[in-house]
């Protein structure tokens, strides 16, 4: 496919978009399966915000209990995927098709995930942060249902202590070939008990994320370690291509963020598979949770002078934040401090 854009010259420069379409729709995992453990509550709940979408998630239940430990579980079996480079996955899966037995071919996917597992723990030690969970969850989100990969798997960075990763937790990409756009999703992921404090916290990462200094780490980051993302050459200078303020592409670059927010939500507690549906019975406490949520989070982007920025917004309210962390500690082996 090609794309006539019109420069301010008032000359025509062709972008082959082919190459991305190809290598973007190679990128692609089939994550449907997530859907036995991830439920998705569809709604008509907006702001007076354009730009920021919500989305409402929660753990899948059984017997009206939260399955939370299953969704861990799930979650750490995509460790390697989130966390080492795209090019170290696919060399993996490339040497197990080489190799002649399952024995073997086990010892190269307990590699990948042991290598994840510590990638997981030296990058807790080196940014003294817990929220890798969240992280994992955003991560799976927007690759299954923005239907946009991840391009640079940063957990791999922020262990090198010679190169200083600050920003999002993630830098996702999609290209729409419709209007040419190149879509960039940086993403924040928040765990808090308290609402309010995951709210104020989400806005404010978002807020240092937006300005163009931060917004230039990001493109230096993409640039530098391009060749982790096992793009082909011509795939790779077509990306680029919208990174560059001087080709005529950047103008079709569109940035987004994609945002997390984990939080305690109490009405666990007043689900009874005796009174019905426990998941007809969520939805609406969930929902009229949502049509508070959804204003407040709108207000205090505004408030934060962000009113212009788009997000899509990830609710994922758990029975405990705590709980959930501690689970996926115990599942990655790290010590609870």
């Amino acid at each position: 496919m090609e794309l006539q854009l019109v420069d301010s010259g008032g000359g025509d420069k062709i972008l082959d978009n082919g190459d991305l379409t190809a290598a973007f729709a190679v990128f692609k995992k089939d994550w449907s399966v997530l859907s036995a453990r991830i439920r998705t509550i569809e709604h008509d709940v907006s702001t007076d915000n354009r730009r920021l979408n919500l989305r409402l998630h929660y753990p899948a239940l059984r017997d009206a209990e939260a399955t939370v430990a299953e969704l861990v579980r799930t979650l750490t079996t995509c460790l390697p995927h989130f966390s080492l480079s795209r090019k170290q996955v696919d060399a993996a899966y490339a040497k197990m098709a080489t190799l002649p037995s399952d024995f073997e071919r086990h010892l190269v996917l307990s590699d990948l995930d042991q290598e994840a597992r510590s990638l997981f723990m030296r990058a807790r030690s080196s940014t003294v942060r817990t929220g890798e969970a969240g992280e994992l969850l955003l991560y799976l989100l927007t690759e299954w249902l923005l239907d946009a990969p991840q391009i640079i798997a940063k957990m791999t960075l922020k262990t090198n202590a010679q190169m200083p990763v600050h920003g999002s937790d993630g830098i996702h990409v999609r290209f729409d070939a419709a209007t040419g756009n190149l879509i960039f999703y940086s993403g924040e992921a928040k765990l808090h008990s308290t609402l309010g404090s995951a709210i104020k916290d989400a806005v404010r990462s978002i807020k240092d994320g937006a300005g163009r200094e931060k917004a230039q780490q990001e493109i230096e980051l993409v640039r530098r370690n391009i060749d982790l993302a096992a793009l082909e050459p011509k795939a790779q200078a077509t990306l680029l291509r919208y990174l560059d303020p001087c080709d005529e592409a950047y103008n079709k670059r569109i940035e987004v963020v994609t945002c997390l927010i984990g939080f305690d939500f109490a009405d666990y507690a007043k689900l009874n598979s005796d009174d019905g549906d426990p998941d007809v019975q969520f939805k609406a406490l969930a929902l009229a949770k949502l049509r508070n949520i959804g204003p407040a989070f709108a207000k205090a982007m505004a408030e934060a002078g962000l009113s212009g920025q788009r997000v899509e917004l990830f609710l994922f309210p758990v029975p405990s934040v705590k709980t959930f962390r501690d689970l996926f500690q115990d599942r990655i082996g790290w010590t609870k401090g």
